[in-house]
């Protein structure tokens, strides 16, 4: 036996009800899909309008360099494994190894060498 759901009712005035009717027409569907489809639209919009009030100028602006932060980080990632895979496809067998070994320490040695004091201190911190 089907589960029934609360039923909803409204009014339409003349104009709006002609309208919704030649609407459900054209779109191949009942009347009930599509008030049900409209409802659930205008509650997710109206939902997403409440956040957005809800959230300051402030907190927008800090989503909006967070987003654009963690892309950077992802053209920056897909880069350098990019080069990486080009350098260790290319190379013979036997060097591979000891020069990306070499290449890393270097790295390592040289970001260590560019933190200030401060970035120093918190890098040891949190043990990265």
């Amino acid at each position: 036996m089907r589960r029934r759901t609360p039923t909803i009712a409204t009014k339409l005035a003349a104009p709006d009800h002609i309208k919704f009717d030649q609407f459900c027409r054209l779109e191949g569907k009942t009347k009930t899909e599509v008030a049900r489809e409209a409802i659930r639209y205008y509650m997710k919009t109206r939902e997403s309008e409440l956040l957005d009030e809800q959230q300051s100028p402030l907190e927008k602006r800090l989503l909006k360099m967070e987003n654009r932060f963690a892309s950077l980080l992802v053209k920056l990632g897909v880069g350098i494994f990019a080069t990486e895979h080009l350098l260790w496809s290319r190379m013979g067998e036997d060097e591979r190894g000891q020069l990306f070994s070499e290449c890393y320490a270097s790295g390592v040695k040289k970001m260590r060498s560019k933190l200030r004091p401060e970035e120093d201190e918190l890098r040891e911190q949190t043990g990265s």
